[in-house]
């Protein structure tokens, strides 16, 4: 059931990983740097107001042991007064950002982003519903035909000269798509009747959920939101544009992850099984997925960009490399949340985000003071931080060995040596801008080379890689008997 679910969450974002690049190829034709930087800031604002919308009510509904009526009536209804709420504070605070940041153009986008808070109450408890169910093929067409919608949409505004607001409409299409998509699939109409009746229990996990959703988001448009007043909006769009290249890995293989992971560790906790060997488990597929591609990507960062995004963004390329490096050491954190969840320790998941938060907002104000280099290079330290006190908590509640630990991060490590090997020596006899033909055999090579490592260190990985090889092998010799 899990790797079945796997499998269709990986197709999601396979999908959202294809539809993404086309836009961001499209769109960085068509707009500057400050003009997609104009919206990531509008963008930014709204989604950390969007952090309590939810409330934490999907987490809610996928993890708590028994699904009873008016429990879920009563969290549905508390999302739906909050959505509504948000929606409308948002709507009214537009001007006060725009005056801020002096821009009067980023309070249209405010305004229209806040729109989406109307589909939120129908499609969030549905969509985690869906989720709790495992039926992550639903979840999967509904995201899909989501993206497709953004997709076509914002490069078709984009076109035809709209600017910022081409990504604007692309989002609020896709909110609304998603809401009709989650009613098709999941009908269950009887939650939306108001109640309160439970909202004691639904409130405190909430509360603590909303605050590490906010904290985790803040830390994420932190930079954007820094650098936009100190830099101004072309620092923001260059600066995003990185992050956003470095974040492929995450949206295909991650992305995938994430959302089957949490009711896969529930229905582990609901049996009173340990936690720690699945985490660790997690770590190694992970970091053995995520750790090749970035040194892959840092390596081939000039021929991408050149290709993805056009000669006017080539001041990302250092950005990248420099960020990519940085991403590394975050590895640990990405199940630190659904982990922590799932054991009920939500409010120390709060509180080391809480510690770390400071921080890191120290450092890159500090470093945005000089440039746009040094805030890349001060996320390294800042995520490094952050992932020490984040391991420190997890620890705590599901005991795994510094050595087995050690053990993940060499094997993984030595894999993301092997493959970048390939594109290594391809640059080091090309010179980093390396023709499309050429970039098309260092991507070749890399995934050879990968597969090649996996073998030598006896990576968990290579499992997965014999079994899906010998399940494509019996679907073939059954295709050929048929």
């Amino acid at each position: 059931m899990v790797r079945r679910s796997f499998a269709f969450a990986f197709a999601d974002k396979t999908t959202a990983l294809v539809l993404q690049l086309a836009t961001m190829a499209v769109v960085s034709r068509l707009m500057t740097p400050a003009e997609v930087g104009l919206f990531m800031i509008s963008s930014s604002l709204v989604i950390m107001i969007e952090a309590f919308r939810d409330f934490g009510v999907a987490s809610f509904l996928i993890q708590e042991p028994k699904l009873e009526p008016e429990l879920v009536r009563s969290a549905v209804t508390i999302i739906g007064l909050l959505s509504l709420g948000l929606g409308l504070l948002t709507f009214l605070s537009a001007g006060l950002f725009a005056a801020i940041y002096g821009d009067p153009e980023l309070g249209g986008l405010i305004r229209l982003a806040s729109l989406a808070f109307l589909a939120a109450p129908i499609s969030n408890p549905l969509l985690a519903l869906l989720r709790r169910d495992m039926n992550f093929g639903a979840v999967a067409r509904i995201n899909i035909a989501a993206m497709a919608a953004n997709a076509v949409i914002t490069m078709s505004l984009a076109f035809t000269g709209h600017g910022p607001v081409s990504f604007a409409w692309g989002a609020l299409s896709a909110a609304f798509i998603n809401a009709a998509g989650a009613a098709l699939y999941r009908p269950e109409w009887w939650i939306f009747k108001p109640s309160l009746k439970h909202w004691r229990r639904v409130v405190p996990f909430g509360a603590w959920t909303s605050a590490v959703t906010l904290l985790h988001m803040l830390y994420e448009a932190m930079p954007r939101l820094l650098l936009g007043r100190i830099l101004g909006f072309n620092a923001v769009g260059l600066f995003t544009r990185a992050v956003s290249l470095n974040q492929l890995p995450d949206r295909l293989l991650l992305n995938a992850v994430q959302p089957v992971v949490l009711p896969a560790f529930a229905a582990k906790a609901r049996n009173h099984e340990s936690l720690s060997p699945p985490y660790l488990l997690g770590l190694s597929m992970i970091s053995g997925l995520q750790w090749p591609a970035l040194l892959a990507l840092a390596l081939l960062a000039d021929p991408i960009v050149r290709l993805l995004m056009g000669q006017q963004w080539m001041e990302v390329v250092p950005l990248v490399r420099i960020l990519a490096i940085a991403m590394l050491p975050l590895v640990p954190s990405y199940l630190a949340f659904p982990l922590l969840v799932t054991l009920g320790r939500i409010k120390l998941m709060a509180i080391v985000t809480l510690v770390t938060f400071p921080i890191a907002t120290l450092i890159v104000l500090v470093c945005a003071q000089f440039s746009l280099t040094a805030v890349a290079w001060g996320m390294l330290v800042a995520n490094t931080v952050q992932v020490g006190a984040m391991l420190v908590a997890v620890r705590r509640h599901a005991a795994f060995n510094w050595s087995d630990f050690g053990m993940i991060a060499v094997r993984s490590g030595a894999v993301a040596l092997c493959t970048a090997a390939f594109p290594a020596a391809l640059v080091a006899m090309h010179g980093p801008a390396l023709s499309v033909p050429l970039l098309a055999a260092a991507v070749i090579g890399a995934a050879a080379c990968w597969v090649i490592g996996l073998m030598v260190v006896s990576h968990p990985l290579s499992a997965e890689i014999t079994r899906l090889v010998e399940t494509l092998r019996r679907f073939r010799l059954g295709s050929n008997v048929a």
